[in-house]
């Protein structure tokens, strides 16, 4: 297979901006099969209830801290830093900072179509980011940084 186009390699920093409340999500690069972001989140916080996505693989990446996360069964596993899980589309999972300090976690996404949908237990779709958890505004610890 031949290119018929030079195409640019994308360098990118991990760095984020620590939260004391609240969690950040920030884009770092993505081309037409992949997403990669790096994740803030304050002790106690997570992101969404019990789900799984049925076109997207995730991996997740503890670059600090850490996050509990859970299955249909209860606990999958406790990671924290340097450790990673893998997410195929159709697990259903969970997860949340479970640490006394801010948890960063950076996250790859895989799909072959970017029409990502999310399903409860039960079979519910459900649509767009939502916040089951409860959604909290992000506080930014002044010149406290990830990098």
């Amino acid at each position: 297979m031949e290119s018929s186009k030079k195409i640019a390699p994308q360098i990118v920093r991990l760095k984020t901006q620590l939260v004391s409340q609240g969690h950040t999500r920030r884009l770092l690069a993505e081309t037409d099969l992949t997403t990669f972001r790096i994740h803030c989140y304050a002790p106690g916080i997570g992101e969404n209830a019990l789900h799984a996505h049925m076109n997207e693989d995730h991996i997740f990446l503890v670059l600090e801290g850490t996050a509990l996360f859970l299955g249909l069964e209860g606990e999958i596993a406790r990671l924290t830093k340097h450790q990673a899980i893998v997410l195929p589309k159709g697990c259903f999972y969970q997860f949340s900072n479970c640490g006394q300090e801010p948890l960063v976690m950076a996250r790859f996404g895989a799909c072959k179509e970017k029409d990502d949908w999310r399903i409860s237990p039960d079979g519910t779709r459900i649509p767009g980011r939502t916040h089951e958890q409860g959604y909290v505004a992000p506080v930014l610890i002044e010149n406290a940084y990830f990098e």
